[in-house]
């Protein structure tokens, strides 16, 4: 691999790590926004549903951008506009207002998908497309689970076990991280030399080659698949967390234990990652996606339908319910399927790419659907949210196994 192309995978793997450090902020900090303003469960997702609502708005016209200016110009854009969403929700912690919070999570999520537009096309594309590429985006999801396992462990200790005084203002150091991320990274992109494979400054009007992607039936089912994926990817640790912090139940542990278990989910993320990263040439994206979903959806059958049971924390004193242990296990299969789905969509798409990576981060917007997820919990139960999940997951086995196949509709 080139000495340039090498630099390039390094200033990407550092953007999506962002983007896990980020993102996974949100769902922990629902815990005190529900305790300081009152929230409901639905209410209290709101902070991740705007940051994936952004998603709806940026995505294509990212997409655009992306094949316009080119992967420097947007991903510097990106980092500025992510400077502006912390710095929102740092103003929001001394204001004490929870507008202010969301529409900082919202702003922090149109970064997010600029990052994602912008690094996932170009780490398949550096890794020559099919299993190759796949492994590249599988290794940089490795580090946005390393960002991800961060910021809520971080958040868990600050908080503490003092749930019912905790502030959004004692998340400070977490956000002064980020804003240090977001500098730096701009510093380092600004320098950097990125490959413009996909550069076309006169590029027309985006519609026709939307409608284009569209005529591929495995882009659009691979669209819908991706807009179902991240209500079960945040989703899950997001239920584990309240459910692990709901003071009064039988299943309360408190803030560090629930961010802990947050991080423990992201870990395991990691970790399948990275051996995804490590066989990715072997494994084609079908085979990962179909056998994780299986994983999953056995895991959150077992987690809703058993007995509480409280189990100890090896190397600990903690005890937690074995259905959270079960929930955050979930961990190991939920990783591998971002990547693997971005792959079979824009699989054999050629110059569509650019617009199809745009248009399918549009559909990451479906993380929205955590406030639906809220509203189901408040009425059934954190651990009713086990079934939503299971049916989101049943349609991506369906993509997996079937949906994938590339041919035109």
């Amino acid at each position: 691999m080139a000495k340039g192309n090498k630099l390039t995978i390094a200033v990407m793997f550092g953007m999506v790590f962002m983007v896990g450090f980020v993102t996974m902020f949100t769902g922990p900090l629902a815990a005190v926004v529900k305790t300081q303003f009152g929230a409901s469960n639905a209410l209290s997702q709101f902070g991740s549903s705007a940051n994936f609502l952004a998603y709806l708005f940026m995505g294509l016209p990212c997409g655009m951008i992306l094949k316009r200016k080119g992967y420097r110009f947007t991903s510097l854009a990106a980092v500025s506009v992510g400077i502006v969403g912390v710095a929102l929700q740092v103003l929001a912690g001394f204001v004490a207002s929870f507008g202010v919070y969301v529409a900082g999570a919202f702003v922090a999520g149109l970064s997010m998908c600029m990052l994602n537009v912008t690094a996932n096309p170009l780490l398949n594309t550096l890794g020559g497309g099919g299993n190759g590429g796949n492994r590249l985006v599988q290794y940089g999801c490795t580090f946005n689970s390393v960002g991800g396992m961060s910021s809520p462990l971080i958040l868990g200790f600050l908080i503490g076990n003092e749930i019912a005084s905790a502030n959004v203002l004692d998340a400070l150091p977490v956000q002064i991280a980020a804003l240090a991320f977001f500098l730096f990274g701009f510093v380092v992109i600004f320098r950097a030399e990125i490959p413009e494979p996909h550069l076309e400054p006169n590029a027309p009007s985006p519609w026709k080659d939307v409608w284009a992607c569209f005529r591929f039936r495995h882009f659009a089912l691979g669209a819908l698949a991706m807009f179902l994926f991240e209500p079960v990817e945040c989703g899950i640790c997001n239920m584990v967390n309240l459910y692990l912090t709901a003071e009064g139940t039988q299943a309360y542990a408190g803030a560090v234990v629930g961010g802990a278990m947050v991080s423990a989910y992201c870990a395991l993320m990691m970790v399948a990652r990275f051996g995804a990263g490590i066989f990715g040439n072997r494994v084609s994206p079908r085979a990962m996606i179909s056998s994780a979903c299986a994983f999953c959806i056995a895991l959150l059958l077992a987690a809703v339908n058993m007995p509480f049971v409280k189990i100890m924390v090896p190397f600990t004193s903690v005890s937690v319910p074995l259905s959270a242990v079960l929930m955050t296990l979930c961990g190991l299969g939920i990783s591998v399927m971002f990547g693997g789905i971005f792959n079979l969509a824009t699989e054999s798409l050629g110059r569509l790419v650019p617009v199809a990576s745009g248009i399918t981060m549009s559909l990451v917007s479906g993380g929205a659907l955590l406030a639906v997820v809220g509203v189901v919990t408040d009425r059934f139960g954190l651990l009713s949210s086990c079934y939503v999940f299971t049916g989101l997951l049943a349609y991506i086995l369906y993509y997996a196994v079937i949906g994938s196949r590339t041919r035109p509709l």
